[in-house]
C-alpha cells in the first residue's frame, strides 16, 4: 500500500511539472520609452535603420532619426534614456556592431525556449524584409533597445 502512495504521488508531481503553465515575458511596451513623437525617417532607403525606424513606428515605440550607423544605436539610446540590455523582448531592437555599419533588427517574438523571431531589412539584400529565428545562444550575443 506504501508502494502504491508513494507511485501515484510521483506520478501527480510529474504531472503537475508537465503541465506548469509558464509566465508571460516582457515586451518592450512594460518600459518607459522617451521619444513619443513621430518623426521623419533620415535613415537611407532599404537600410537595415530605416526599417527598424519605420517598425518601431509601427509599434507606437519610436526611436530617434539621429542615431547613425547601426552599431551606434545602443550607445545613442542609452544617452537618449532608452534601457539597453542583454535580454531579448517583443518589440525590442536587436543590435549588433559587427561590421563596419553594424545591423539592426526588431524582436517580433520570443519563444518559451529563449529563441527570437526578428523581421529586418538589408539582410541578405537591401530593400528586402526578411524573417529570421535565432536560438537562445545566438541571441544572447546582441543587445536590446527598449
Amino acid at each position: 500500500m506504501k508502494k502504491v502512495i508513494v507511485s501515484i504521488l510521483t506520478v501527480l508531481m510529474l504531472l503537475t511539472i508537465s503541465t506548469s503553465v509558464e509566465q508571460p515575458t516582457a515586451d518592450a511596451y512594460t518600459y518607459p520609452n522617451p521619444i513619443k513623437y513621430k518623426a521623419a525617417n533620415y535613415y537611407s532607403w532599404g537600410s537595415c535603420a530605416y526599417y527598424a525606424f519605420n517598425r518601431r513606428a509601427q509599434l507606437g515605440r519610436h526611436v530617434s532619426n539621429q542615431w547613425g550607423n547601426a552599431k551606434n544605436w545602443a550607445y545613442n539610446a542609452q544617452r537618449n534614456g532608452y534601457l539597453v540590455s542583454r535580454t531579448p523582448v517583443k518589440g525590442a531592437v536587436m543590435v549588433s556592431q559587427t561590421g563596419y555599419y553594424g545591423h539592426v533588427a526588431v524582436v517580433e517574438y520570443k519563444y518559451s525556449n529563449g529563441s527570437i523571431k526578428i523581421s529586418e531589412m538589408n539582410y541578405p539584400r537591401q530593400g528586402v524584409k526578411t524573417y529570421r529565428y535565432l536560438t537562445k545562444t545566438q541571441a544572447s550575443y546582441y543587445q536590446y533597445i527598449y
